[in-house]
């Protein structure tokens, strides 16, 4: 019995912890989406930077930026990261999976957002810009 009993913990960790891998690893596909949308943006406006490790979004009142770390705990070949929430402020804080997943979606959702205004705000100057030229 007991055996069973050690076999079948042995099994669960096992199953938790490649879970976990997974879990992180799509965190870190995430991140990569957001940085090359962050990237397309940064070629067109100044308030979205993407450098290094770190996408910013630059508002009135500061700058808010995520920052992915590669884990020194952690092999390298695993490729885990940690996740820092920065302020302009010099606040960091430090985000676990749970939030890291929600900051990097809302950071996503307002680039998709600000992308399309972009775009919504270039087609508004070319129709202008085309009307004025034909009247």
């Amino acid at each position: 019995m007991k055996k069973l009993f050690l076999l079948a913990f042995v099994l669960c960790a096992g199953f938790s912890v490649q879970a976990q891998e997974d879990t992180w690893k799509q965190r870190a596909e995430s991140f990569t989406q957001l940085y090359a949308l962050a990237s397309e943006l940064n070629d067109v406006t100044e308030n979205v930077v993407a450098q290094g490790s770190v996408v910013s979004v630059v508002k009135k009142d500061g700058t808010i930026s995520i920052e992915q770390k590669l884990d020194p705990s952690k092999p390298k070949e695993k490729k885990f990261y940690n996740y820092n929430l920065l302020t302009s402020t010099g606040k960091i804080v430090p985000l676990d999976l749970k939030n890291s997943e929600r900051v990097i979606e809302s950071f996503y959702s307002k680039l998709l957002q600000l992308k399309e205004s972009l775009r919504v705000n270039y087609d508004q100057d070319v129709d202008k810009i085309l009307g004025d030229l034909f009247n």
